[in-house]
């Protein structure tokens, strides 16, 4: 598991073997030279891509991982809107070919023996037939704002063997009662903390639920968001996980034997 240093933004690489999974793309290209450090040369396809949620610090750099990739399938929300940044997303994943998929709670995505479990959205928003057409259809594919299209964020449970790792997109205090509502969460080994340390996530009660060992921030040097918030900092004190950010220590990864874990300097 790598949290690839992408300034502010998020990208995740997982793999296993020869195969990866990419969770979010970043701001700009930056995360394509995460890959090249990650992945063997020779290696031009990712199995799978999921976008959390279509903002440009998550959304971004997946264009160009599409142009340069090949990519078989890709997950996403069927949230939208009509930035620039989304429809050069959308046009690179339709040129690419790949099967999609509007994730829902359930849904599985797995490269035997990981497996990556969809806990939210609860339900698909839109159709993939309007996301296929050439114009986007708000009131058929779920056009939202600025404000609510982090909470749609894709959030992913990764398996493997016993550990146990919580990817979290950009959701919110909101999301975060409505997981803990349905019961879906308990302890997890790694949290990838939402919203790059934002104050208004990672609350004292969705903490106190998963408990991570280690928590991971991925945020751009000095950003003016100031984020992480020095509150969100101390709730992950408060429950005893480990902090890494990448906008301390760049490309952060993470081994695993499937019972253990380890963080390689």
């Amino acid at each position: 598991m790598v949290v690839c240093d992408v300034g502010q933004g998020d990208a995740i690489l997982l793999t296993f073997r020869s195969r990866q999974i990419l969770v979010d793309g970043g701001p700009d290209d930056r995360v394509v030279d995460c890959l090249s450090r990650h992945m063997p040369f020779w290696d031009r396809a990712l199995e799978v891509i999921v976008l959390t949620h279509p903002q440009a610090d998550h959304m971004n750099g997946l264009v160009d991982v599409l142009r340069r990739y090949d990519v078989s399938e890709v997950f996403l929300t069927g949230a939208t809107n009509t930035t620039d940044g989304f429809m050069a997303f959308k046009a690179a994943v339709l040129q690419e070919g790949a099967s999609l998929h509007f994730a829902r709670r359930g849904d599985e995505i797995r490269l035997e023996p990981l497996a990556l479990t969809v806990v939210w959205p609860k339900a698909a928003i839109g159709t993939l037939a309007s996301f296929r057409k050439e114009a986007i259809d708000a009131a058929v594919l779920g056009e939202t704002t600025a404000t609510d299209v982090n909470e749609t964020s894709v959030v992913l449970l990764a398996q493997f063997g016993t550990f146990r790792a919580l990817m979290t997109g950009d959701i919110g205090i909101d999301t975060e009662q409505a997981l803990l509502r349905s019961g879906a969460l308990n302890r997890v080994d790694v949290l990838k903390v939402a919203h790059h340390g934002s104050k208004y996530a990672t609350s004292s009660d969705f903490l106190s639920v998963i408990r991570p060992q280690l928590a991971l921030i991925s945020a751009g040097k000095k950003n003016r968001y100031g984020h992480p918030t020095s509150d969100t900092l101390m709730r992950l004190d408060s429950v005893g996980a480990e902090i890494l950010r990448t906008d301390e220590r760049g490309d952060i990864e993470i081994m695993s034997n499937g019972e253990d874990y380890w963080v390689l300097e």
